[in-house]
């Protein structure tokens, strides 16, 4: 990859989808690419809407029920991914590219099942993350830039955060003031970084305001907004 790069994405779940497209309208204003991570569920109710989502973001999976995959044995799993992938197939006629585990939940088992079932790229490994927040995600040391894990094909766009691994999150920005970021991004400009957050986020009424100004700083730092498919196609 050339340039820094701000992997941007939202994880679209039940809570906040009349709303979303408050968030989509931002990102066209600011020619934003971004990566919809849609339940399965969500893309079953909400299918023409999802079609509308397609002609401009690209839209990858993050699973079908939204349970906690260490909450699932094998078959679970694999039966989830299928579900999603038969439902997308049906709306898109194409097979999805990207996953993303709910609530970053994945091992070495989860990734080498992606790859079987035809994923080209994973995001739901969180290489670091803020030592006084716990985190229940994947657990071991991972690169700060994508990267296929080892014996893998699969890359993996880990979610990346800040310096201390403070991540560029929705409920970070909704609770953090922007003058935060504004330091952060004057002492420490990372090559890559992840923009991501919920469907939900939308709900509070002062996040779409701050999500604006927080675009504003990273084009200001010359950073160059991409989708998961455009990172793999990259690679």
């Amino acid at each position: 990859m050339k340039g820094k790069i701000c992997f941007t994405s939202i994880d679209v779940e039940r809570e906040g989808i009349e709303d979303l497209s408050k968030i989509l309208d931002i990102f066209k204003k600011y020619n934003i690419p971004a990566t919809l991570f849609v339940t399965g569920e969500v893309l079953e109710k909400y299918s023409h809407l999802a079609r509308e989502w397609a002609s401009n973001y690209e839209i990858a999976s993050h699973s079908f029920t939204h349970r906690f995959w260490n909450t699932l044995n094998s078959e679970e799993k694999k039966q989830e991914l299928k579900n999603f992938i038969n439902l997308y197939q049906n709306i898109f006629q194409r097979k999805p590219l990207g996953f993303r585990a709910p609530s970053h939940i994945i091992n070495e088992e989860g990734l080498k099942l992606l790859e079987e079932m035809g994923f080209l790229y994973d995001s739901s490994i969180v290489p670091h993350y803020p030592p006084f927040k716990k985190y229940r995600g994947y657990k071991g040391r991972a690169p700060l830039l994508p990267y296929c894990p080892r014996d893998r094909k699969i890359l993996e766009i880990p979610v990346r955060g800040q310096v201390f691994g403070i991540p560029l999150a929705g409920a970070w920005i909704r609770g953090l003031p922007l003058w935060f970021y504004k330091i952060l991004f004057l002492i420490y400009r990372p090559n890559f970084i992840t923009l991501n957050m919920h469907s939900w986020d939308v709900l509070d009424p002062c996040f779409l305001n701050k999500l604006e100004k927080i675009l504003k700083i990273l084009k200001k730092r010359n950073y160059l907004f991409h989708n998961g498919e455009q990172i793999l196609k990259n690679r």
